[in-house]
């Protein structure tokens, strides 16, 4: 019995010691060599891609149901309108576009916002803004008109297509990425367009190029919200119906559908 315990104790002494030792900093030497630690994990098998656990991100499945558009902004709406308005009609959708000539952020951040949600009781929003405050300075306030018309949108699907500037602005589109997000926000300085005199505004053929870029986004997964578009062919259609045009002086918007003067 005593001679059991006694190899039992000499084992339990024995493994103690090489453990404190495999978990020790400290080496040892015997006979002028250092005895060298294993290291268990070098041992094993190297995890390849197919052994570790990796988060597949799904892909965004362009949403193929009607919608029910509401195009609003300022003055660069109107031409967009046209193109889009085919492609609304090509693919099943509905479209109603106001543009408020000369407007703002501000403006549109107002209680006129809140009403044509609710007259139009869309399923997907629009803002197209911004060539009115390109150079405007007051960034801050900027900031604030655009949280406001991101609130108001709630939980609407909701894109903006920014200004088509040529020139470098004071920071507007950089406010537009901010608030709205990357995928949110359709950045246009990009796009070569043909341009009336002004430099600034699209002409016809200059506004169906402009459209077709932001429709191509909107199906695709950098938009946040990707919808299914079938792409028009040919001359535009007319008359256009459910598109209004505001001037900024005017106080009590109304929605009366009317078709829109024809452009050459």
């Amino acid at each position: 019995m005593n001679s059991q315990f006694k190899a039992f104790t000499i084992l339990l002494v024995t493994f103690s010691a090489l453990f404190i030792y495999a978990i020790s900093p400290w080496g040892l030497t015997f006979a002028k060599q250092m005895l060298k630690k294993i290291d268990i994990d070098s041992m094993l098998p190297e995890r390849t891609d197919s052994t570790m656990l990796v988060e597949v991100e799904e892909p965004v499945v362009p949403d193929s149901t009607a919608q029910r558009f509401l195009f609003i902004g300022d003055s660069m709406v109107e031409p967009l309108a046209y193109r889009f308005y085919d492609y609304c009609k090509e693919s099943g959708d509905t479209m109603y576009a106001v543009t408020w000539y000369g407007s703002t952020t501000t403006a549109w951040s107002s209680t006129t916002l809140d009403y044509y949600i609710k007259e139009v009781r869309p399923t997907y929003l629009i803002f197209c803004m911004g060539s009115n405050e390109l150079y405007s300075k007051n960034i801050k306030t900027i900031n604030e008109s655009l949280s406001r018309m991101l609130s108001k949108a709630g939980d609407l699907p909701c894109i903006f297509i920014g200004p088509p500037n040529t020139k470098p602005d004071n920071g507007f589109n950089d406010e537009i990425a901010k608030v709205f997000g990357k995928k949110r926000y359709f950045n246009s300085q990009s796009i070569e367009m043909e341009r009336r005199s002004d430099h600034l505004h699209p002409t016809n053929s200059g506004a169906r190029v402009w459209m077709d870029e932001v429709a191509e986004w909107m199906t695709s997964e950098e938009c946040i919200h990707p919808v299914v578009f079938n792409k028009p062919e040919g001359k535009q259609s007319w008359p256009i119906h459910h598109i209004e045009v505001l001037q900024v002086k005017d106080k009590a918007p109304t929605l009366s559908p009317r078709p829109a003067t024809e452009q050459s």
